[in-house]
């Protein structure tokens, strides 16, 4: 998109030639119900400042923020680009804000390995956490294939299949509420 596009002059039905307002064009990425980049910021700002959000505990109320550029949906499209198709948005550093430089478009699989529960200590004879077991089964029902997984994790695709079907790590594993086992 280059540059702001210049306002349309809206008229009046009734009085030919007579003009009511002056109003922006619209950028047309919300119309007919939205593009996914529309989305992906609109849920971006709803988690980062509306405490009813479900994620706003995970987002803005620990802190996360959007930057004040990117609170106009314009600037957003111009510093990020389309969405591309089976991508998402993701911070690279999950402890920073939404801001150029530290987002990106990325696949769910990339995303469940940036996850902050994955950053934590496994056991000395243990390759994966519980949060990886529960991120492994979590991104097999979305879809994701078990060599993707696998290649996620650093895991063969035997390991991702006995996982996904509780022939190993068979006990409940907690997930925070999240409902994910």
């Amino acid at each position: 998109m280059e540059g702001p596009r210049p306002p349309a002059i809206v008229r009046c039905e009734g009085a030919p030639g007579r003009f009511t307002s002056v109003v922006p064009l619209s950028h047309g990425q919300a119309a007919r119900g939205g593009t996914r980049t529309y989305h992906a910021w609109k849920a971006m700002l709803w988690r980062c400042t509306n405490p009813l959000s479900a994620d706003w505990e995970r987002y803005g109320g620990r802190g996360i923020s959007v930057c004040n550029r990117w609170r106009h949906f314009e600037n957003f499209l111009a510093d990020m680009g389309p969405c591309p198709d089976d991508l998402s948005l993701d911070r690279i550093n999950n402890e920073g804000n939404y801001e150029l430089g530290n987002c990106r478009w990325t696949t769910f699989e990339q995303q469940m390995v940036n996850r902050r529960s994955n950053r934590g200590a496994r056991h000395a004879n243990a390759k994966l956490s519980a949060d990886d077991v529960s991120a492994i089964r979590l991104m097999a029902r979305y879809g994701a294939t078990q060599r993707s997984i696998a290649s996620a994790f650093g895991v063969s695709h035997n390991n991702v299949g006995y996982i996904v079907r509780r022939e190993a790590w068979r006990e409940p594993i907690g997930d925070g509420g999240r409902g994910i086992s």
